[in-house]
Order: structure tokens, then sequence, then C-alpha cells
């Protein structure tokens, strides 16, 4: 269970989750200060883009199919890392639109890396995706609480490089790992 591919597609759950809690933890305390100042139903609201992901995960299947898991992966790493930059601009339906498609991304590429495991494990495929599931609420669990320390120090630019960073580690993970 410690394949390259195997452990390229746990280190992709892992940051696919984290990218998704850090962005949706950290996102509320920005939209919460100035310039947008938004109630607390309002930012409860925002999780309804979470609808776009679902839109986004069976058109990542259907491209899986005709261009192939890390085709696919890097496409939703594009999105996502497209939809975190649009959210550093002080336009509230230009942040909405950047975390539909962050979200948008990061469910595409929790598809991609979680159909990844049938190809990459030849055997043991229970243990395989229970490996990636521990991995994956993992890099989640991680992604709640590290970005807390860059936002003390700068904020919402500071967590949206750091999601950058992961998002762009995770298309270099799969490019590197997976066969194609």
């Amino acid at each position: 269970m410690t394949s390259r591919p195997l452990l390229g597609t746990y280190a992709a759950g892992f940051c696919v989750l984290f990218t998704q809690i850090a962005t949706f933890t950290y996102v509320t305390f920005h939209l919460a200060d100035p310039p947008f100042g938004l109630s607390t139903a309002a930012l409860g609201w925002l999780f309804a883009v979470y609808l776009a992901g679902a839109i986004a995960a069976p058109i990542a299947g259907r491209w899986i199919d005709a261009r192939g898991h890390r085709s696919a992966l890097v496409a939703a790493i594009v999105l996502g890392v497209t939809g975190s930059l649009f959210t550093l601009g002080h336009v509230l339906i230009a942040v909405i639109a950047g975390l539909a498609l962050v979200c948008s991304g990061v469910f595409a590429a929790q598809a991609a890396a979680n159909s990844y495991i049938g190809i990459a494990a030849a055997r043991d495929r229970g243990l395989a995706v229970g490996l990636y599931a521990t991995f994956y609420y993992i890099g989640g669990s991680i992604g709640g609480s590290v970005p807390a320390l860059l936002w003390n120090t700068g904020g919402w630019p500071a967590c949206v490089a750091l999601v950058v960073f992961v998002q762009v580690l995770t298309a270099v993970l799969a490019w590197a790992f997976w066969r194609s």
C-alpha cells in the first residue's frame, strides 16, 4: 500500500480537503471584516456555492474518462487556483464566484484522486481506500488549524497564498506520481 502512485494519491487527498477546509474556514473571517461586514446569516449562505461542486463532480468524471486522471486533476487545480485568486478582490460577487470555482476545483480534484485509487491499487483496494480517507481527513483537520498561524500575521492574503501553494502541490504530486 506504499507504491508511488498510491502515495501520490494519499497526498493529493490530504491536499484536496486541506484546500476546502482552509478556504471556507478563513474566508468567513475575511468576509465578516470590512469592507464586506457580512452577518452570520449571510456567511452561512456562502456555503450554497457547494452546489457548484456538485455540478463539477460528474463533469470531472467525464473529463477523467476522456482525458485521464492527471489531466482532470490539473484542470481542477487550475479552477481552484483561479477561484482562490478571485477571493482576493474587494467586490463580493467576485469573491462568491471565486468560492464557487474553488468548490468546483475541489470536487473535481476529489473525483480524480478518489477514482485513481482503483488504478493505483492492484490489490488490497479496501485498505487503499481507507488510507486515502485517513489522509483526506487529516488534511482537512490540518487545513482548519494551520492557516490560523498565517491569518494572525498576514490575514486573508496569507491564507490564500498557502491555499494556492497546496493546490499547486497537489497538481505537482499527481503529475509526478500518477501514471498517465
